[in-house]
């Protein structure tokens, strides 16, 4: 929300007047929109759920794949996975690593019980909502548990060979990794149910992970301690079970009458399913994966939303009868998850380009109101320039009117002076007083043309004035106004004024200079003052002058 930010301050503290601000409000609100949705634009909400893994195989990918195909539906969700495979300190810091990176959701499957509870607790007890995936722990701090019933699971198992084994049968049992919550609790399904049938021996066998060398390992120490007849194999999942399948068919034990049983069902090349369809297993059970559920399950907790403290998954058995259809029913969803992924990939293109229109549109109006914004500005700029301009003008013709009539005024008062004294009778005399025939000394007095020459050297400078010129030809200015008034028969400020109009007549002949131009070379500071002294000289405006 930058923009909208610096938008926001932008309009606090701009403190126009009330006319300006109604004047200027239209377009500082379009503004104002257009930013804060260019900003909407670009903000959108995003939860960050870390994924947390103890091992890494073709379940878990899976898992994977359906919880990224399910984003699809979840606008700004972004998975972050990590997988320890099987050490649990890894797992640890891994857990660790999530946390500090700013997840919202941790989902985490645990190697085992206790390996790992005390990183999830410390995710726990910091906020963070804690869904435990597959497996348990043997802490309570966690939000909620989501996974199949293993139990039922080793129960559907029990119940499908009890019915097929003949008397006295012998079932070679090889758990899963040891202490996990899916090998005990498939371990304890398994035995309650066969346990009803006392004439059958179970030969149980630990392992230390879930892995097909594992189920191999465990079947030669089997065989290391036990040489009779062996009736089935119950492996903890798929894998196990082909594990010592292939033990047994390595040291040549005829196979074919042996039930062959695992968990998990993947409807994958080397998966359950398919070695069911193809008879290398006689039966699976589904452990499904449900990564969609599961990615809906923390979009609820994120979003308030109600949940179950426990979502079991549902199960069932993969056997020969079914199988076919079943790998067929998964080739027809993936198919349909290859299309839904080129479908996202489209509309991803399509929103991105939508994206990008959009940011262009937004800039494009960004740019149109800052353009009006400038355009109004400098209009409003231009005529408050010009509304200065006159009323500069306006007090410039006020002040050289002002400053002639002050020089006019004081010419009067300085020829009233000399009336005065010549009406008591006193005789001037000195250098103030004219002497000879007047015609001949106002055609050739050197006096004048200094007076002249003194004028066109300040010609174009509107402040000259009467004392300046006085000051430059070494006179008073009552001595200069009597030489001036005996000579001309004008006073100084009329003779002044009266020669930068003869001047400015002379120029209006020439074309090339306006009226204001040709005001300011003869003097004048304000040309509306020049024209109205013009006017008042020769009956005419100067544009007359110009025909």
């Amino acid at each position: 929300m930058g923009s909208l930010n610096i938008i926001c301050n932008f309009i606090s503290n701009f403190e126009p007047k009330p006319n300006v601000y109604m004047k200027y409000r239209p377009i500082l609100l379009t503004l104002l929109i257009t930013l804060f949705l260019c900003s909407c634009g670009q903000e959108k909400k995003k939860y960050v759920i870390g994924v947390s893994q103890c091992s890494e195989d073709s379940w878990r990918e899976k898992l994977h794949d359906e919880m990224d195909m399910s984003t699809y539906f979840y606008e700004g969700v972004e998975l972050r996975y990590a997988c320890a495979n099987d050490d649990y300190k890894h797992q640890m810091a891994q857990i660790d690593s999530l946390v500090a990176s700013g997840i919202d959701l941790l989902i985490a499957s645990p190697q085992q019980l206790s390996t790992i509870s005390p990183a999830i607790d410390r995710a726990y007890d910091k906020g963070i909502p804690v869904i435990l995936f597959d497996r348990k722990t043997d802490s309570d701090k966690y939000t909620t548990f989501m996974g199949a019933d293993n139990i039922l699971i080793g129960e559907l198992l029990a119940h499908y060979i009890m019915e097929r084994m003949p008397a006295n049968a012998v079932i070679i049992e090889i758990e899963g990794e040891k202490n996990s919550s899916p090998a005990i609790d498939r371990k304890v399904g398994f035995e309650q149910v066969i346990a009803t049938r006392p004439d059958i021996k179970v030969i149980s066998m630990e392992n230390d992970n879930w892995t097909e060398k594992s189920g191999m390992e465990a079947m030669e120490r089997v065989l290391a301690d036990y040489n009779g007849r062996i009736d089935c194999v119950y492996g903890a999942n798929d894998r196990i079970a082909m594990g010592a399948k292939k033990i047994l068919q390595k040291r040549n034990i005829e196979c074919s009458g042996i039930l062959f049983a695992g968990v998990d069902a993947l409807p994958t090349k080397e998966g359950g399913m398919t070695l069911v369809r193809d008879g290398a297993l006689n039966v699976s059970a589904v452990y499904p994966t449900h990564g969609d559920e599961l990615l809906q399950l923390a979009i609820d907790i994120l979003d308030g939303k109600k949940f179950s403290q426990e979502t079991m998954m549902n199960t069932s058995l993969v056997t020969i009868e079914n199988a076919k259809v079943l790998l067929m029913q998964n080739e027809e969803i993936v198919r349909q998850g290859n299309n839904l992924r080129q479908l996202n990939r489209r509309v991803d293109r399509f929103i991105n380009q939508i994206d990008a229109q959009r940011t262009l549109l937004y800039l494009l109006l960004f740019v149109i109101v800052v353009i009006a914004v400038c355009m109004l500005v400098a209009t409003r700029a231009y005529h408050q320039k010009n509304r200065l301009s006159a009323r500069l003008a306006q007090e410039k013709e006020t002040v050289e009117r002002q400053r002639d009539e002050l020089e006019e005024q004081r010419d009067k008062l300085i020829e009233a002076t000399i009336a005065n004294k010549e009406n008591h009778g006193v005789k001037e005399t000195g250098e103030d007083v004219l002497t000879g025939d007047e015609s001949l000394y106002r055609e050739e007095n050197v006096f004048l043309q200094n007076f002249k020459d003194a004028l066109e050297r300040h010609f174009t400078d509107s402040n000259l004035s009467v004392e300046d010129l006085a000051d430059e030809m070494k006179l008073s200015r009552v001595q200069l106004y009597r030489k001036v008034k005996a000579l001309t028969g004008l006073s100084p400020a009329e003779y002044i004024k009266q020669s930068r109009l003869k001047r400015a007549r002379l120029l209006l002949s020439d074309s090339s200079l306006n009226i204001s131009e040709i005001a300011y070379k003869v003097g004048f500071s304000s040309p509306g003052y020049f024209t109205k002294c013009y006017k008042d000289m020769y009956g005419e405006n100067p544009t007359h002058g110009r025909r």
